[in-house]
């Protein structure tokens, strides 16, 4: 107990100083006000009814001197009505103005605050994560303890997929997004099939650990309930429980297609742009890759067999052991996002962009529109600054929240072996009903005592192999998913550009 209120207090402490750092200083603030962003200002009417040749509205008229207003039939001195909505020609030559990015010019932004919200707290987590996993380096016995860290890593897989769900809810509210709504039912059903077909695949030749932690789990509940003497035909079967995992995967493969799609534009269009930054552009093209490479690491024949198995001439042994790939594929995982958050800024100000882009595109047509039209079309690009922030940050966000996960439940390590006995913190006695009814002690010795059995009992249900295949699995389909919608997205604008 004395070890989980040294976590307690680092947690509270923690939250005590989210909240006064975040009135001084914001990480998601900083990404959009303090990296060089510029926005495109729409021209005025005044503007436009002065390069079209369209009259200016009159003055208003004053009063002469001397008249006065008396009793009903007093003059009433009204300013004439003006014609708010006006036709231009498309092709009207003008150009866009630009302004850097200010404080004040995001507030309004739509889902402002949650881009904010989920940025600032994956820093926290990640702080908080790297002072826990300090504090069990000096202390392996704390591993008997709840980890508060997980917690906060098992919130910001919820925030991020909560804002995933907000910002596709977009197309289910408007009455104008019908296409956008069937992509996304579409490539729900299409991820929940792919799903399917993948989960059938032998785990020698894609280790994604499902097979044996169900195996772990059937054999450690069943022993929990035969130490419990309750009668029980066991857990569920594999095959309901693959079907669980499919339903997530095409949950999840619906949230991710126009964020797949929306970030391979934005590196295309970053490509575009800062083709002289030879270091940025260098960070872009490993964006696009990553999430390629490291779904292959799941793949046996791929990764493990050249790695862990495969001796080159000259040498005696593989490459690395089996724990040392594991590791780096944790490190992998987290360097590769914190590349892809690097690269935020150009992406974004590449989206940014798209507002020349509307313009110049509206010049080659013919015809006419409204200047509200126009002025929209250039305003909602950086009105939707913080959906596409979203779009871009939350898959990355889930990437590390569980590969943190999957690393700490798991039992893996940073550098090969983990840093305390796992036999060691297994051996513990079997748990029964009668260990965790309360004593007549009450002391706090007493508390400790069923907390801790409590505790155990968790862990004989939920080894480290079964977070290992749920968390791995996650941790996999993510950067699946990654790369797969990214890949649809490239070659769906390739496809148009050629056309």
């Amino acid at each position: 107990m004395a070890l989980l209120g040294v976590q307690l207090v680092v947690t509270l402490l923690t939250i005590s100083i989210m909240h006064k750092v975040n009135e001084r200083f914001s990480f998601g603030k900083w990404l959009l006000c303090r990296t060089g962003l510029v926005y495109y200002l729409h021209p005025t009417d005044f503007e436009l009814r002065k390069l079209a040749g369209i009259p200016q509205p009159k003055p208003k008229a004053k009063p002469k001197e001397g008249e006065k207003k008396r009793g009903k039939n007093k003059r009433k001195w009204e300013e004439p009505v003006e014609e708010k909505t006006f036709n231009i020609p498309r092709n009207l030559d003008f150009q866009l103005e630009t302004a850097k990015v200010l404080p004040r010019d995001v507030l309004p932004l739509k889902f402002f605050t949650e881009f904010i919200w989920l940025v600032d707290y994956s820093v926290f987590v990640m702080i908080v994560y790297i002072i826990t996993e300090i504090y069990y380096a000096l202390m392996p016995k704390a591993s008997q303890e709840v980890n508060l860290s997980m917690i906060w890593c098992l919130l910001l897989v919820g925030f991020a997929l909560k804002s995933l769900f907000s910002v596709t809810g977009l197309y289910f509210r408007s009455t104008e997004a019908g296409a956008e709504r069937s992509m996304v039912l579409v490539g729900g059903s299409f991820f929940f099939v792919l799903a399917l077909g993948l989960l059938l695949i032998d785990e020698s030749n894609l280790e994604i650990g499902l097979d044996a932690a169900y195996s772990a789990f059937n054999q450690s509940a069943s022993v929990f309930l035969e130490h419990q003497a309750l009668d029980s035909e066991g857990p569920a079967s594999k095959l309901i429980l693959k079907l669980c995992f499919a339903v997530w995967c095409a949950i999840t493969g619906a949230l991710f297609v126009f964020p797949g799609l929306r970030v391979s534009r934005m590196h295309l269009d970053a490509l575009r742009y800062c083709s002289e930054r030879i270091v940025l552009k260098a960070f872009i093209y490993i964006n696009l890759v990553s999430p390629f490479l490291l779904s292959l690491l799941w793949v046996r024949p791929l990764a493990r067999h050249y790695f862990c198995v495969r001796i080159y001439g000259g040498m005696e042994a593989p490459l690395m052991t089996d724990h040392s790939f594991e590791s780096m594929r944790l490190w992998l995982c987290i360097v590769f996002s914190l590349v892809r958050i690097i690269s935020a800024p150009a992406c974004f100000q590449a989206y940014l962009n798209l507002a020349q882009e509307k313009i110049q595109d509206l010049k080659k047509e013919a015809g006419k529109i409204s200047n509200v039209e126009l002025q929209r079309k250039v305003f909602m690009i950086f009105y939707y600054l913080c959906v596409v922030g979203l779009q871009f940050f939350a898959p990355i966000v889930l990437c590390i929240g569980f590969t943190l996960m999957n690393k700490t439940t798991g039992g893996y390590g940073w550098f090969g072996l983990h840093h305390f006995n796992l036999d060691e913190c297994n051996s513990q006695p079997p748990v029964t009903i009668s260990n965790l009814l309360p004593t007549d002690e009450g002391s706090l010795s007493s508390a400790r005592e069923q907390w801790l059995v409590a505790i155990s009992s968790f862990r004989q249900i939920f080894s480290y192999e079964v977070f290992r295949g749920v968390f791995g699995f996650a941790n996999w389909w993510i950067q699946f998913l990654s790369f797969f919608t990214v890949g649809c997205g490239l070659a769906y604008q390739s496809y148009f550009e050629n056309v």
